[in-house]
């Protein structure tokens, strides 16, 4: 009978053995992971030595070419360039601001028909107004704006003259609701209008003379620019795609990480994305690339 009982001494020699397995296995699965996170490093390394190399050589390239810049405007370009890839640490570019867009600071559309009629406006024009705005807001949207552009740059053109030939001057400052209405007809039509050059809707509708549409973007960008006097964030993605398409890519991406706070996270990652493809820069391009398809987005 004795033979089946542990004395008091047998039972503490096979609790510290049990102990000590148990440390051992704890011991063994920590070296494991220390392994595994040392062979993960490793792989990682190479990457992130060539990722640091390249921006060491690209900073030194656009040195030299802004020391060399014929221009205040090449300056500037270029001043924007190293300003961005001098912030860029590689593998830890930010991902879009979770509380964006903040809308704590812009101005929605006002609708006109939930505006009282001025005075000096006629009622037929304003009514007319009101049902060139209404068919405007439901023809330009997220969804539907590729396959709408027509309708939404004859509706836009309709309602920015009206506006700009009834209102008087006091009512198209910003200081008003009119004025801000007539600062969204001139955005979704510029808008409208550079939305005509994506590969995708030239093929559906080709731009038949070149010059004709350049001029007619570019005048109405700068009737928006002259009346908002170029600091509404509300309309900075237009301001970012003229940028884009006059070739100061640099500002075009300063100006949308300065503004990234205001702009729909979908938006803003495409964009960046896509500024730095256009910019050449391989290695933030593949990780502005992941951080958007990480996010949940794909391409239309």
């Amino acid at each position: 009978m004795a033979g089946l009982f542990l004395s008091p001494q047998r039972i503490d020699r096979v609790g510290l053995c049990r102990w000590a397995w148990r440390i051992a296995m704890l011991l063994k699965a920590m070296l494991l992971t220390l392994v595994c996170l040392q062979v993960s490093s490793l792989a990682e390394t190479p990457r992130t030595v060539d990722a640091q190399r390249w921006k060491t050589q690209t900073l030194a390239s656009i040195e030299t070419k802004l020391q060399n810049a014929a221009s205040d405007d090449d300056r500037l370009e270029y001043s924007a360039r190293r300003s961005w890839l001098r912030r860029w640490k590689p593998g830890q570019m930010p991902t879009a601001p979770a509380d964006a867009p903040d809308e704590s600071e812009l101005m929605e559309e006002p609708v006109l028909a939930d505006l009282p009629r001025p005075e000096s406006v006629d009622a037929g024009a304003w009514k007319a107004m009101v049902d060139w705005q209404k068919q405007l807001i439901a023809s330009d949207t997220d969804d539907e704006r590729k396959d709408n552009l027509r309708t939404t740059i004859e509706l836009a053109s309709q309602l920015e003259k009206s506006l700009a030939d009834h209102l008087p001057a006091d009512l198209q400052s910003l200081a008003t609701p009119t004025g801000w209405s007539l600062a969204y007809a001139r955005y979704r039509l510029g808008r409208a209008l550079a939305y005509r050059e994506l590969p995708e809707v030239r093929e559906r509708w080709p731009i038949a003379n070149p010059d004709e549409y350049e001029s007619r973007l570019v005048a109405a960008f700068q009737r928006l620019t002259e009346q908002t006097k170029s600091g509404r964030r509300e309309f900075i993605l237009l301001q970012d795609r003229m940028f884009r398409r006059a070739g100061k890519k640099g500002r075009a991406l300063e100006l949308l990480e300065a503004n990234r706070h205001s702009i729909e996270p979908k938006w803003y990652l495409k964009k960046r994305r896509d500024l730095l493809q256009e910019l050449g820069w391989d290695p933030p391009y593949r990780e502005a690339a992941r951080l958007y398809l990480q996010a949940g987005y794909v391409d239309e």
